[in-house]
């Protein structure tokens, strides 16, 4: 029972680990440098309608949402890239770093990930978004 025990422990740390992984590989390669191009074409859709003196409110509230979206993403991806390299080697250690530390910065980056995914636009998005998922089938 005992070993037993100890192989679910283990698989439990072991799976956590590599979505958080992947988790923070995503959002480095995918979501930053997608919300980063949309921000940057908003700010030059800003200027450009500025230097004509046009409204331009819309761009500037968007690329500000996405900016401070985005930096907050930033921080909790490198707590979470910080989290993952002090995980413990005891497996019960683990388990409950895992738990206790590593899920709720997951969670986190998710909260930031989803509310990023509703204001970028739909050409800038790395990923479908859950309308495809629901209505393409």
């Amino acid at each position: 029972m005992g070993a037993r025990a100890e192989i679910h422990v283990e698989n439990y740390s072991s799976v956590i680990s590599i979505e958080a992984r992947t988790m923070v590989d995503m959002i480095r390669h995918d979501i930053l440098p997608a919300v980063s191009a949309y921000a940057d074409a908003l700010c030059q859709r800003a200027y450009h309608k500025g230097t004509l003196g046009v409204g331009c409110r819309y761009e500037k509230a968007t690329a500000g949402e996405v900016s401070q979206l985005t930096d907050a993403l930033l921080g909790t991806c490198d707590k979470l890239a910080d989290a993952l390299s002090a995980e413990p080697a005891d497996a019960m250690d683990a388990m409950v770093y895992s738990h206790e530390t590593i899920l709720p910065l997951m969670r986190s980056a998710r909260e930031s990930a989803d509310k990023l995914e509703t204001v970028t636009a739909k050409a800038y998005w790395p990923f479908p978004v859950y309308s495809d998922l629901l209505f393409s089938v």
